[in-house]
Formats: C-alpha cells, structure tokens, sequence
C-alpha cells in the first residue's frame, strides 16, 4: 500500500482515529466499539471521492455491524 488513492489514504484515517483515542486515553466496552468511530471517519474520507467503505474494501453491511458493536 503506497497511499496512492483515497481508498488507501482512507486506512491512514482509520488508524489516526484510533491514535487520537490512545492519546485522549479513552475507555471503550469491548475492542468492535473502538472500531465504530474510525470506520465512520474512513467512510466520511471515502465519501469526499464519491466512494464508500462497502465498495473500496468489498464488505457487507452485517460484517460492518458486527465489527463494530459489541455483541455481549
């Protein structure tokens, strides 16, 4: 991955997001909840070059739900 278009500068978003919630020192329920705000902010990238989370990386909505709500 070079970074080279939105989808792959998208995975960069997604990480800084959880870099912010290190630094801020949040606290989550489980690990999928962490998840919640970085794919949001990727998707919000995504969005910004007519292009969503689903397409770029071939996912469905239920995995997308899943991975990021706590299921216990």
């Amino acid at each position: 991955m070079e970074g080279g278009t939105p989808a792959e500068l998208s995975v960069l978003v997604h990480e800084l997001v959880h870099h912010v919630q290190t630094v801020a020192g949040l606290k989550f329920a489980c690990a999928e909840e962490r998840e919640k705000a970085a794919f949001e902010a990727q998707e919000r990238w995504l969005a910004l070059f007519g292009s969503d989370l689903l397409k770029e990386f071939e996912l469905d909505p239920f995995t997308l739900l899943v991975r990021t709500n706590c299921l216990y």
